[in-house]
């Protein structure tokens, strides 16, 4: 009877056990830099010398044959393929692609800064996140920052906006607290 008891505890217990060993349910707190590839990372860490003597950062990184990778990272689809298909929530500035019929946004791009593709260069693609949610969220003021949870995938989206290597179809969206 104990012999029962255990094969029966082994075979209901076994599958939440594996569930819970490969984290089907965990949440990954990442940061901005997290998203990059290594290749990239290490390159905007090895910036090449600028001058604020002579007029224009993109003249001087054309004639610059040392900076080729920085200028390759500044425009980079490389994603950190250790995130891909993982969930994960991530701070951020929305910047909103499309709206509901009650004027919420239910897809943005989730960028490291404000005005990021507003106002300036959009960042390079693999710190730009394509986010789809599907309830949508009333964008109050576009100096708030968000978080943002949920499956994170390397797909290339493509937008007259800017273009993202990562897409998210977003759980949860909700106002940052600092």
């Amino acid at each position: 009877m104990i012999k029962a008891i255990r094969c029966f505890l082994v075979l209901i217990l076994l599958p939440l056990a594996g569930q819970s060993a490969l984290g089907q349910d965990e949440v990954l707190a990442i940061d901005w830099v997290d998203l990059m590839s290594q290749k990239d990372l290490d390159a905007i860490l090895d910036a090449p010398e600028m001058s604020h003597d002579s007029y224009g950062w993109q003249e001087q990184l054309e004639n610059n044959p040392d900076a080729e990778a920085y200028r390759d990272a500044l425009q980079s689809f490389d994603v950190n393929p250790d995130l891909v298909n993982k969930r994960v929530m991530l701070p951020g500035f929305i910047v909103p692609t499309a709206y509901d019929d009650e004027r919420k946004v239910t897809e943005f791009f989730l960028v490291p800064f404000f005005g990021a593709c507003l106002h300036l260069p959009p960042p390079p693609p693999n710190q730009i996140i394509h986010v789809t949610y599907e309830r949508g969220v009333e964008l109050e003021n576009f100096y708030d920052a968000h978080v943002v949870h949920g499956l994170l995938s390397s797909e290339v989206v493509r937008h007259d906006v800017a273009d993202s290597a990562y897409r998210m179809q977003a759980e949860s969206v909700s106002l940052y607290s600092y």
